[in-house]
């Protein structure tokens, strides 16, 4: 091990060893300039014994469902979701996971059974490879030991119009979030902060139904919404409705549907609106319904050992301060204890190309005011609604301008929130009196598509300013699974380090059992062939058309030439890239047409330490020509001899400036 450490700069590493954050940090880490970097040569002779030259970490999953469910391991709720392995279970079973280093320490966990709404578990590493993690799943009819009618939410959806009628959602269930979501809870649709001064929310908009694709790819000619509970800052126990609303954009045929009372009671059907569990005990649910207005319930709510309420005070509409159903209460008594919280879920099917809104109507008649508004955006006198309201669209509301808001969405790294105000006639317009997450198909976030008038509001203009973003929402396109990019350095000793001889990048789809693999970029100048498993998948000069002298995608510091697809490769049930990648191997020919030299990923150069290739998470920006990857990543050193250094992980995330090529996006 000295004898790497001895050629490191030592000022520079001590100042890199305070480096926390590399995702916050610019690309070059300040690190351009010659004496920067790692100027000792390779081979390495003293790595760490679990050097494996990947990097990620294996992980096996033992699971246990009580029935039959889906499980898929992706990162961490954020704008893109990746998939990192999906699994079909019935009872038991075992999940083998590769899990890229440096995304932050944990992944994410979902189980779907089909039926109820997605739950969610977040499970944290501790960087040592190899790791064996136990985690069990219950149904909702499991741990609620309540009627299954309840539950089966995930089967039905509105089938017909109310005009504030009986609520059409009765079943529930829910959604189940992981306790990464704090830190967006606290800063959403904040107490006292008018929305027209929080310009990270939309505060006047209508949503566009676009269809959606489903975990398994299956697009699908409607949008799924999942709107689950979360919190509120509202004293009132009167009736208050949410319910959403849907036309084709004139208003002519639109149609409301009442969801759910929100206010009125503490359990809705029974359940609690909001449950957390702490310290990791995933056997105990507690209700968060507590009132923090009546100081005899604090103790009870300062004890974890015990359920703040019970079902004996489901339907007591006599309690004040339904605010409690609030997370941010449950978070501040006990902080980084709470491990998951879930709130009570409806689904809704929006019919693709249908524009919808979110209302919160009270018991109160349509005054004549809200009426005429309504009329002149164009709702027929047989479709206006029977009761005053708060809606989503500021044009429906009373009050004009700013005057007339009632309503946010803000989009957060972990949560879209959509939060309503109670009070049709004005109020204190922070828009959270009710407090909900909304969540798609595929039980992320839901980002919206919003339509050209919420666009061009003048009531947008700041947010849209700061944040534009929610202008052009992601594509509906397919589900983006982990990718690994394969570079190979295919002379060896007897040439530079730049790992760009055969650049690949492997996707597998753990669903289908098929692997996609595209050849990005050769900085070969001989005959190279690239095989799996002992089958030829091409010659990388003659794939690319071009003569065997030529480099593609090397020399400059994006791709000039598009990736070239070969065919699938098998991946079979648990397969892992871990053990799947040694398949990959190059045959090298001399300018004679002989067999120079044959080697695979699991080969090391001349006994010593050093790889011939590296298989990186991700889409990697691999060295330019002659450029040693040792000078491209000044970090790899430090990763190469401490693999479970966590500081130095994500080590192919830093680049030195204009070292790398940039592979073209797709």
């Amino acid at each position: 091990m000295k004898t790497l450490q001895q050629k490191l700069n030592s000022t520079l590493w001590i100042f890199l060893v305070f480096v926390m954050a590399f995702s916050a940090c610019s690309e070059d880490l300040g690190l351009s300039g010659s004496g920067n970097a790692d100027n000792g040569e390779w081979p390495l002779k003293n790595v760490d014994p679990k050097q494996t030259w990947m990097t990620s970490q294996t992980v096996q999953i033992d699971i246990s469902v009580d029935g039959e469910a889906d499980i898929t391991a992706q990162t961490i709720m954020n704008e893109n979701v990746t998939v990192l392995g999906q699994k079909h279970l019935k009872g038991s079973g075992v999940m083998f996971l590769d899990v890229p280093q440096g995304i932050g320490g944990s992944f994410g966990l979902v189980y779907d059974d089909g039926v109820s709404p997605k739950q969610y578990r977040q499970i944290n590493l501790t960087g040592n490879n190899g790791k064996v993690i136990d985690v069990s799943f219950q149904s909702e009819s499991a741990t609620q030991g309540a009627a299954p009618s309840v539950l089966n939410m995930g089967t039905r959806a509105a089938t017909a119009s109310s005009l504030y009628g009986n609520s059409i959602l009765t079943d529930c269930g829910y959604m189940n979030f992981g306790s990464w979501a704090w830190k967006d809870i606290a800063i959403a649709l904040t107490e006292g902060l008018k929305s027209y001064d929080n310009h990270k929310a939309m505060i006047d908009y209508e949503i566009m139904s676009r269809g959606e694709v489903t975990s398994g790819g299956e697009y699908h000619a409607s949008e799924t919404v999942y709107l689950s509970m979360l919190y509120g800052y509202t004293g009132t126990t009167d009736t208050r409705v949410v319910g959403y609303y849907t036309h084709s954009g004139n208003y002519s045929d639109i149609e409301f549907h009442d969801i759910a009372d929100v206010l009125k009671y503490d359990y809705f059907n029974g359940k609690a609106k909001v449950q957390y569990q702490l310290d990791n005990n995933t056997s105990q649910w507690y209700d968060a319904n507590f009132d923090h207005t009546d100081g005899d319930k604090l103790p009870a709510y300062q004890n974890p050992a015990q359920k703040i309420n019970t079902p004996s005070n489901a339907n007591n509409s006599a309690r004040r301060g339904d605010d409690a159903y609030n997370t941010l209460l449950v978070s501040e008594v006990y902080g980084d204890r709470v491990t998951a919280i879930r709130g009570l879920t409806f689904k809704l099917e929006i019919p693709e190309n249908k524009v919808f809104g979110f209302y919160l109507r009270t018991k109160l008649a349509l005054d004549e005011t809200q009426k005429t508004k309504l009329k002149n955006l164009g709702i027929p006198d047989d479709k206006l609604p029977k009761h005053a309201a708060n809606y989503t669209n500021a044009n429906m509301n009373t009050g004009s301008g700013k005057l007339g808001i009632r309503s946010a969405m803000a989009i957060y790294d972990n949560f879209t929130f959509i939060g309503l105000d109670d009070n049709t006639s004005g109020g204190d317009y922070d828009c959270n009196d009710v407090t909900f997450a909304l969540s798609n198909v595929r039980g992320e976030k839901l980002i919206p598509k919003f339509t050209e008038a919420s666009l061009n509001s003048s009531l947008n203009e700041e947010t849209l300013k700061e944040h534009p973003e929610y202008s052009n929402p992601p594509s509906l396109e397919e589900i983006k699974h982990q990718s690994w990019t394969l570079a190979f350095e295919n002379a060896g000793m007897d040439n530079d380090f730049d790992f760009n001889d055969v650049v690949l990048k492997v996707t597998p789809n753990t669903t289908t059992h098929q692997a996609e693999v595209k050849l990005l970029a050769t900085g070969a100048q001989r005959k190279t062939e690239v095989y799996f498993d002992g089958t030829l998948l091409g010659e990388v000069h003659t794939l690319f058309g071009v003569d065997t002298n030529t480099f593609v995608n090397t020399t400059s510091s994006t791709a000039t030439r598009k990736a070239v697809t070969l065919e699938s490769i098998s991946w079979p049930e648990d397969a892992t890239m871990e053990t799947q990648r040694m398949k990959f191997s190059l045959k090298v020919y001399n300018e004679d047409g002989t067999l120079d030299r044959e080697f695979s990923m699991a080969d090391l150069l001349n006994d010593r330490k050093s790889p011939q290739a590296l298989c990186v998470a991700g889409d990697w920006q691999w060295p330019k020509e002659r450029v040693n990857v040792y000078t491209a990543y000044p970090l790899i050193g430090k990763w190469g001899v401490n693999f479970n250094n966590s500081e130095y992980s994500n080590w192919y995330a830093h680049p030195k400036e204009n070292t790398v090529v940039t592979p073209l996006s797709e």
